[in-house]
């Protein structure tokens, strides 16, 4: 008898390890099969596949703009987990069989988000600028061609996150993390041995938490160019001046120090070599004298 008991034993024990294994098969067999079954996803879901495509890229991109050790220190498994979320989010729409050109634009959208996860692996600076306009360019493509111009909340969040604090030279701003300087008015005048003077009239807004004079930043960033030359301090006419009082005001702004979260209207005079050539503003940045962008203004429309 105990014999026979240890056999119906050893018979149960075979017979459920085989269910078992026979169970872990088919639940694999069947996750195999559902990442590989064709599928017809909804324009709402496809959209779901747009804002996760986005919120994968931006996690790394978020750490990179924060510049922190501890930042740097998260990037690495950030990269990781991104690659893994894009890899799988790329199978599922390669089996979507619906809104075919929604779904091959998903797809490229993909890539641009994989080679911009590259270039931060490689810490390629110069090409992750390309792909991030890249990446933000074709988002908002998609978003105005598929969904009524909704962008994903991660993307704008980044986009904001570098206005405010990126360092760069674009438009009519000047602007870093500690300060932001806006051109907001250009005029020409006399000076007084009829010569031309051109009249910068900016804001300036200190992000920091220490004084800054407006005067001193522009001369640190950058200086003014005309036809690739050096533009000299210029003053307006005796007249102007007496005319126009503000400017006295605004240019004793321009070089006293500005309180930490304050915003001031100051104004720069330069004496042109002509009314005609575009003048620049050629920014760097003063640390290490890389190019951070050059403001331009065309002459013959402030006339």
């Amino acid at each position: 008898m105990r014999k026979l008991i240890i056999s119906i034993t050893a018979l149960l024990s075979a017979t459920m390890l085989l269910t078992a294994c026979h169970s872990q098969s088919s639940a694999s067999d069947s996750a195999a099969r559902s990442s590989s079954v064709d599928c017809n996803q909804s324009t709402y879901e496809l959209q779901q596949k747009y804002v996760a495509l986005t919120d994968a890229a931006m996690k790394p991109v978020t750490l990179v703009n924060q510049q922190s050790k501890s930042a740097n220190n998260q990037l690495s498994d950030s990269l990781n987990t991104a690659t893994q979320s894009i890899d799988q989010l790329n199978t599922e729409l390669k089996h979507n069989r619906t809104h075919v050109k929604l779904t091959k634009a998903l797809l490229h959208y993909s890539q641009t988000i994989t080679s911009l996860l590259t270039t931060l692996k490689n810490a390629n600076n110069s090409a992750y600028s390309r792909n991030f306009i890249a990446l933000n360019t074709e988002a908002q493509q998609i978003a105005k061609k598929y969904f009524n111009g909704e962008q994903p909340d991660s993307l704008k969040n980044v986009l904001s996150y570098q206005a405010e604090n990126n360092t760069y030279a674009s438009g009519n701003t000047l602007n870093t993390k500690n300060f932001q300087l806006e051109f907001s008015k250009i005029q020409i005048v006399s000076d007084d041995n009829n010569g031309k003077v051109i009249l910068f009239t900016y804001t300036f807004k200190n992000k920091s938490n220490a004084d800054l004079t407006p005067a001193t930043i522009l001369q640190q960033y950058g200086e003014f160019q005309q036809d690739g030359t050096k533009l000299n301090e210029g003053i307006p006419a005796t007249s102007y001046q007496q005319s126009e009082t503000s400017y006295a005001t605004n240019s004793n702004q321009a070089e006293t120090a500005v309180a930490a979260g304050q915003t001031v209207t100051a104004v720069v005079g330069l004496a042109l070599k002509n009314d005609t050539s575009t003048v620049e503003y050629v920014a760097s940045n003063p640390t290490n004298k890389e190019s951070i962008g050059t403001i331009s203004i065309q002459l013959q429309q402030n006339k």
